[in-house]
């Protein structure tokens, strides 16, 4: 008898859908293909030797509890260090506002099972970080786009949307963005943004989740104050990460919010995992209290601005001028506008694959549909040769594409 599984499911596994871009990772993998798909840190600044010394150390010296369980809050020393790095950073922030979680995915996954009911609408950036809209999906929520351009979302768009789904009868209670070097578009909100945003996040009650991940990841200029830094009600649940500016292996995140929220999240966190690594928690603990973190932070920022401006004087040189890409100014993320005459960027994505180049295609980043003459490209991985060798490639690709589809129309 052949099972089918479809009928032992739970109703919400429905709702669960692959990533496109984590089905892109296998790409990664394939040592002859230029992947501008993933948004991994650069694997050759992982600081290899210096983990191995601490490793070694924390396990001969404080084993007893470094591969024992901790609590499910996490590691006291690292939460009260997190605790203070907050308040350097402007934000009001004490020990119990503080909860270690598996990377700031976790830390999604378990905002949006605590505070999105079935149906619920939940406001996120146009285009948005495919993990948050997946985390909202899954427990139900219906991801609403709001429109953003260079300076972050765009607040009448946002009010706008807010004034119809009220008119539905239904008020969103959470607006996600991330506010630094946005994913997929590298987009910086500015500060003038972010202070209307969070006013009408007052008016119409809403909670914002700031993910902040690549917010340190500064290539030039300075980075507005965060929305945690600048609000007064305590309505902004921020998110932090050690992924993208210490090493992803060992995935240590955290939620800074009210105390209130981050009790339900630890109940909801106990039957999840219990708790976070315990030797991944002392190891960031131990290399950010001797200020070895921050200084490699200083070494990435140096290494991937090489990177970036790699990416940009390529697409500079080689990508045909009707192709618009943003510029930002930190983060991974370069995002590219195709004109409509050419062809979807997904054909374009199977194109390039021939010549041995991968990027994302942006559908999967608009929560209602469009996006798909846009792509994502990620300088953090591949070495300078080989973005300036991947965007060469693309460049003559685009150019053949764009001109034939010219002559198509032209008759």
């Amino acid at each position: 008898m052949t099972i089918e599984w479809q009928e032992f499911y739970a109703g919400r596994v429905k709702r669960i859908t692959g990533s496109q871009i984590r089905n892109f990772f296998r790409l990664t993998e394939r040592p002859e293909v230029i992947s501008f798909a993933g948004g991994f840190p650069g694997s050759e600044f992982f600081p290899r030797e210096d983990i191995a010394r601490t490793l070694a150390e924390l396990v001969r010296e404080e084993g007893r509890y470094a591969l024992q369980y901790g609590p499910t809050e996490g590691n006291y020393e690292l939460r009260a260090y997190l605790a203070g790095k907050m308040r350097r950073e402007g934000s009001p922030c004490e020990l119990e506002n503080i909860i270690i979680t598996d990377g700031s995915q976790q830390a999604l996954d378990l905002l949006c099972r605590i505070l999105v009911d079935p149906g619920d609408p939940v406001l996120v950036e146009e285009p948005a970080y495919i993990g948050a809209m997946g985390a909202i999906q899954s427990y139900g929520g219906a991801p609403a786009g709001i429109t953003m351009d260079p300076d972050g979302p765009l607040p009448d768009v946002m009010e706008r949307t807010l004034q119809q789904l009220a008119l539905q009868g239904k008020n969103p209670k959470l607006f996600y963005t991330v506010s630094n070097f946005q994913n997929p578009t590298g987009y910086t909100t500015s500060l003038a943004r972010r202070r209307a945003v969070l006013e009408l996040a007052n008016r119409y009650n809403l909670l914002i989740i700031e993910d902040n991940p690549y917010g340190e990841l500064v290539y030039e200029g300075e980075v507005p104050p965060t929305y945690k830094s600048l609000d007064r009600s305590g309505r902004v649940i921020y998110l932090g990460s050690y992924s993208k500016t210490f090493i992803p292996g060992i995935r240590i995140g955290w939620i800074a919010g009210a105390a209130p929220l981050l009790e339900k999240v630890v109940l909801a966190k106990q039957t999840t995992d219990l708790c976070s690594s315990s030797l991944g928690q002392r190891l960031a603990y131990a290399l950010s209290q001797k200020g070895y973190v921050d200084a490699h932070v200083k070494r990435l920022v140096g290494q991937y601005r090489q990177k970036r401006d790699a990416m940009l004087g390529a697409m500079d040189q080689y990508f045909p001028p009707e192709i618009g890409f943003s510029r930002p100014k930190g983060g991974f993320f370069v995002w590219v506008s195709f004109p409509a005459h050419y062809p979807p960027a997904n054909d374009l994505l199977m194109l390039a694959l021939e010549r041995k180049v991968a990027f994302v295609h942006g559908e999967g980043f608009f929560s209602n549909g469009g996006g798909t003459h846009t792509a994502r490209f990620s300088f953090s991985q591949p070495g300078l040769e080989d973005i300036v060798k991947g965007i060469d490639r693309l460049g003559e690709l685009f150019e053949q594409v764009g001109q034939k589809t010219l002559r198509r129309a032209a008759g």
